[in-house]
């Protein structure tokens, strides 16, 4: 698959949909919050500058130095640097050289800022209290301005890699399954002249293996998006013989020769063809991993049972076992892709966690479900349940 598909591309837009949202409030809050946030920085030191400047006025003691006019600094000492000795008061008046008896101002030198307040006595008239402080003035602008498009930049470009690391996975995931899918099909056709007429049980299996090969040819084809499930008339019970077929031979090794008891709805004698609504092909796939789950797991700690039966308008079939079962919790993600629950860890058997996860994608499409329940005293219970047909109305109970 070298193209773009829906699936594919609406997988992209989702993982690249957070950050298309975080630049866009960036952009918004560099465009107008910034610039209120700066604003209100001068507004602050103006207040704490002119706070200062009143104190000052209300104890003179806290100056650092006092300046009188045609005699200079009386008191303390002050570096101006090249600025002159007598002060510009025009220059440093926040008020644009507007004289007031309570005059004052302030000034940005590099050792700190000089705030000054004017007296307001009659003999204070020519009298200025100046002070050093440490009022400082964050440059927000500067900070958001320069690290806030590097950091919008950053996240955009880690956004790319990874979308462009998805993009190239499910590209070779997909390609690796054409090539299989490909590979397969050549040995299962020529399998299909090499058994004997009379072997009906490798004749079935190996047409499954060939429609299973089609069905990942089909996946391929229309871009990851599984074909629509036939909805034909399927005998539940022949559908586990055929899938239960593969099994045998392992099931009786596991216990000592016997098969997996079947119970038939609530008369054993009752038949089920023909009872329920599906893809044959889904429906096996189904039991397959049903049986093989139960083979591996459970089949080790207890018995596993198996019940045809009737529930309203579906046909179902039960898989009771006796084995080590699952938490409340473990249950809740039993069907979640790629999960695998801690008895199964423990137990050391092989998997990838997608076998209920893919069972019960196929049982819902087709109009059933696939559930799991806890059994008494102790293990599992899953049941798969499919529409019932208009014609086995009468022979599913």
């Amino acid at each position: 698959m070298q193209g773009w598909n829906l699936r594919l591309l609406r997988n992209v837009v989702a993982l690249s949909l957070p950050t298309v949202v975080v630049v866009a409030l960036g952009v918004r809050f560099l465009l107008n919050d910034v610039p209120v946030i700066v604003r209100d920085e001068k507004v602050r030191v103006r207040a704490a500058s002119e706070h200062a400047a009143k104190a000052m006025r209300e104890d003179p003691l806290l100056a650092d130095f006092v300046w009188e006019r045609g005699r200079g600094i009386v008191r303390g000492v002050a570096e101006f640097g090249d600025y002159p000795a007598d002060m510009s008061w025009k220059e440093w008046n926040p008020n644009g050289g507007k004289r007031s008896r309570d005059m004052w101002g302030l000034r940005e030198f590099d050792g700190g800022r000089l705030v000054w307040a004017r007296g307001v006595g009659a003999k204070d008239g020519e009298t200025v209290y100046a002070r050093w402080t440490d009022i400082e003035e964050r440059d927000y602008a500067f900070m958001f301005y320069l690290f806030g498009p590097i950091f919008l930049l950053v996240l955009v470009g880690i956004t790319f890699l990874g979308a462009r690391f998805f993009v190239d996975y499910v590209r070779a995931r997909d390609d690796f399954l054409a090539a299989t899918a490909h590979d397969l099909t050549t040995p299962l056709v020529g399998m299909r002249y090499s058994i004997g007429r009379n072997d009906e049980e490798a004749k079935v299996l190996n047409e499954r293996m060939i429609r299973l090969v089609a069905n990942i040819k089909d996946f391929l084809r229309l871009g990851g998006k599984r074909p629509e499930p036939r909805r034909d008339e399927i005998d539940l019970v022949k559908c586990y013989e055929e899938a239960y077929a593969l099994f045998r031979d392992d099931v009786r090794d596991a216990t000592d020769g016997s098969d997996l008891p079947v119970e038939m709805g609530t008369d054993p004698a009752e038949p089920l063809e023909n009872a329920a609504v599906g893809d044959e092909t889904l429906v096996v796939q189904i039991l397959w991993n049903l049986i093989g789950n139960d083979l591996k797991y459970a089949l080790p700690f207890g018995p596993v049972r198996v019940r045809f039966f009737r529930d309203g308008g579906f046909a179902c079939v039960e898989f009771a076992d006796g084995g080590k079962g699952m938490s409340k919790r473990e249950m809740a993600r039993a069907f979640d892709r790629y999960y695998r629950a801690k008895t199964v860890l423990e137990s050391g058997k092989g998997g990838f966690g997608i076998g209920l996860c893919t069972a019960r994608e196929f049982a819902r499409s087709m109009g059933g479900d696939l559930v799991v329940r806890a059994n008494s005293p102790r293990g599992c219970v899953f049941t798969l349940s499919l529409p019932v047909a208009k014609g086995g109305d009468e022979a599913v109970s």
